[in-house]
Parts: C-alpha cells; structure tokens; sequence
C-alpha cells in the first residue's frame, strides 16, 4: 500500500504556480477572503473551488485527497489550484501565467476560449501590481 501511495504521488502534475498568480487569482476570486462562498456555482473559498473541479483534482492524483471543506484553508485550496491546472497545462504543452489562470476560469481547455480572455486580463492587472 506504501508504495502505491508513493507512486500515485509521484504521477500528480509537478507545478508550482507563483505567488503573484495566486495571489491574484485569489484577487479576482474572492476578494481574497478564505471563508467566500458563492451559492449560486456552489464555488468556496479563497479560490472559489466549484465541487466538479474539486472532483477533478481528486481524479487527477488518483484518490479523495481533497473533501468539499477544504476548499476553505488556503494552503490545500492552493495545491488543488496547481494540481487542476498544472495537470492540463502539461497535457496541452501549455506554460505561462496566462494558461494557468484561463484554465482555472474556464476548465482544462480554458485557455483557448474567448469567453476566459476578460478573466485572464483582470489577473494580469493584478499581477502587474503586485511586481
């Protein structure tokens, strides 16, 4: 059992997202507020996790490491964060502030829609900021 926990570990997408994405992202989300809630997408937290992507990210890295309720500590909203996105962004190629947030905002092919090209400029507007 050990040794498939270590190697469903080491199959999870390597990426770490900057801090000023995810600060900006959390931005846009949330107001930066940890305890957010939007009824309406049912999205939480600082990152507004939806409970599909939070699936997602469980498919992702093969087992429930992640339950409903922890999309409100920021560290843990943080790793389902890089995982969703470091997952598709490998899949496609993909690198760069810009393909990370578009495929936050608009699933694993966000990054080509034009509905997620608003949502990418009010991240960056946000980053240019905070460097």
């Amino acid at each position: 059992m050990k040794h498939l926990i270590i190697l469903l570990m080491l199959s999870a997408p390597c990426y770490a997202a900057s801090d000023a994405l995810w600060r900006a992202v959390c931005a846009v989300e949330s107001g930066g507020n940890p305890m957010a809630y939007n009824a309406k997408e049912q999205a939480a937290g600082i990152a507004q996790i939806r409970p599909i992507c939070l699936r997602d990210c469980n498919r992702i890295v093969g087992y429930e490491r992640w339950t409903l309720t922890d999309r409100y500590n920021p560290i843990k909203a943080r790793a389902m964060f890089e995982t969703y996105t470091g997952h598709y962004m490998k899949h496609y190629g993909l690198a760069g502030n810009e393909a990370a947030s578009r495929i936050w905002n608009g699933g694993g092919t966000g990054w080509r829609k034009k509905s997620t090209l608003a949502y990418w400029r009010r991240v960056e507007r946000f980053i240019l900021e905070l460097t």
